[in-house]
């Protein structure tokens, strides 16, 4: 998303302590005046460029509704965006349960099997394997972790009218520990996944859901998480419009779990998206997001954005996404901005390459002692996930370091081919600059700290193969490989690597 820039954030002064030592040249080329005006070069240049395709698509004739929205109510897009049920493209515009998207393992199943009068099943079953070694960034034995998790996730939907609809989604989650270090152990889990009620067709282009919902969007930068919820949307012609107020496990989600967990994330979120569909998958949206925490905290952020993606010539894609978040945390004031653009070119001919380049800016805090908090900061609900021109989801800022956009900066090169239609490769490298020197990479799971004397974080490379040769049946295998930069100790640069695969099978 395109950063809305402070003017006030970086000056002259200072720099020359930022470019000390062999860092000098990489950091003085990236000084905030020559970021900020890229980021406002290319985001008015993408902009424009989306605003005048708009602008011709309605010129030509009327759009195709495809409106990838902010949230997606139950996993669907923007109120009747588009058939939730990709293989019944003549079905009425409100099916009976949620789609699945490839590769997302929090995706809810179908419910299209009749098992009584208005109900429905279906499900799925996956087995998800993920083995990590070194994070600790040192060769000593023993660091590594490996789990395989089998679930058993069914669903059921109860229609009885055109008003109403009932749908709920509980999952088995059985994971075993096949080789691990420190005192984390693996518990069973039965997860109360979904369970929501939609009342619809009472006026047009209106639905009201009520319940445990599942909010996503696009590219997973704001939310990718199952949230007790009431969301109101509506949708005429190419503009969806939704509003919502939500709360991270308000209701236990786990049934089995006989103690509430005190590291929850305790937002509640007042969230409101409009969003306008044009071409056949462009879109451009602006959101409003205001968390209240209630438990563990008094923060209390304010966030205001845009995002837009789609095509802007044939075989070129784009996606913007900023936001400025304003707010209060306890005594000290809120002041962030992040950025995230990127193009992906893909070429015709034998096996479909493409290549992605991107960019991803989140602000940090130079002098952490004042009464201003500097930094942005993504929403807590987040996944960073999307596909560039491949048929697999992965983590777009890292599936190793996997960092949230705060303090840091993000340089994105790929490269992908479809040797079949539902075969996909990418590989994808990762290049990391600290904003501000600190002592910590927010987000990610790595079990030692920066130092707080370089910016530079360190490098990544991910291989990421996807298949999809039915629709029942999906497949990601994904290796990824984070070499530590001068940021860590110097007994800490040894490399960190994560292997991950996941296998799901559909019934419905």
């Amino acid at each position: 998303m395109p950063t809305l820039v402070r003017d006030d954030v970086q000056r002259t002064t200072g720099l020359e302590s930022d470019c000390a030592g062999s860092e000098r040249k990489l950091t003085c080329m990236l000084s905030k005046t020559g970021i900020q005006r890229t980021i406002v070069s290319a985001a008015v240049a993408l902009l424009f460029a989306s605003t005048a395709q708009a602008a011709a698509e309605l010129k030509n004739g009327p759009a195709n509704l495809l409106t990838p929205s902010s949230t997606e109510a139950s996993s669907t897009t923007t109120p009747a965006a588009k058939p939730l049920d990709p293989n019944t493209p003549s079905d009425p515009p409100e099916p009976t349960a949620p789609t699945i998207e490839p590769f997302d393992q929090n995706a809810p199943p179908r419910a299209t099997i009749p098992i009584g009068p208005n109900l429905t099943f279906g499900g799925y079953v996956s087995l998800e394997g993920e083995t990590n070694r070194n994070y600790r960034l040192t060769s000593k034995p023993g660091d590594a972790n490996s789990i395989l998790t089998p679930t058993l996730s069914p669903a059921f939907a109860y229609t009885p009218n055109q008003y109403l609809q009932i749908y709920a989604n509980p999952a088995l989650e059985i994971p075993v520990a096949v080789e691990k270090t420190g005192e984390n152990p693996q518990t069973t889990k039965l997860n109360l996944n979904l369970v929501f009620l939609t009342l619809k067709n009472v006026v047009p282009g209106a639905k009201l859901q009520v319940g445990r919902q599942r909010f996503i969007d696009t590219r997973r930068w704001l939310f990718n998480e199952n949230m007790d919820a009431a969301r109101l949307a509506y949708q005429y012609e190419n503009l969806s419009l939704e509003l919502s107020v939500s709360q991270f496990n308000l209701v236990q989600r786990n049934l089995l779990r006989r103690e509430e967990l005190e590291d929850e994330e305790t937002f509640v979120n007042y969230y409101a998206y409009a969003d306008y569909a044009f071409g056949k998958k462009n879109h451009v949206g602006v959101f409003a997001l205001y968390q209240d925490q209630q438990r563990l905290g008094t923060a209390r952020p304010f966030y205001l954005g845009i995002q837009s993606g789609g095509r802007l010539v044939k075989g070129l894609k784009y996606w913007i996404q900023a936001a400025i978040v304003r707010g209060t945390d306890g005594a000290k004031s809120i002041r962030g901005e992040a950025i995230d653009v990127g193009l992906t070119q893909r070429f015709d001919g034998f096996w479909e390459p493409s290549i992605t380049i991107g960019y991803a800016y989140g602000t940090g805090d130079r002098n952490p002692d004042d009464n201003v908090d500097t930094r942005f900061r993504q929403t807590g609900f987040q996944g960073n996930s999307d596909k560039f021109n491949g048929v697999a989801r992965f983590k777009y800022y890292g599936e190793v370091l996997d960092p949230r956009l705060t303090n840091l900066m993000v340089f994105t090169g790929g490269a992908g081919i479809r040797p079949f239609e539902k075969t996909s490769f990418d590989l994808v490298y990762h290049y990391y600059l600290q904003d501000h020197t600190s002592t910590s990479i927010r987000g990610s799971d790595l079990a030692t700290d920066p130092t707080g004397l370089s910016k530079h974080v360190g490098s990544e490379l991910d291989l990421v193969a996807g298949y999809q040769g039915t629709p029942q049946l999906q497949t990601k295998f994904v290796l990824g490989y984070f070499l530590p930069g001068r940021a860590f100790p110097e007994g800490s640069r040894d490399g960190a690597f994560l292997a991950s695969i996941l296998l799901r099978y559909n019934f419905y």
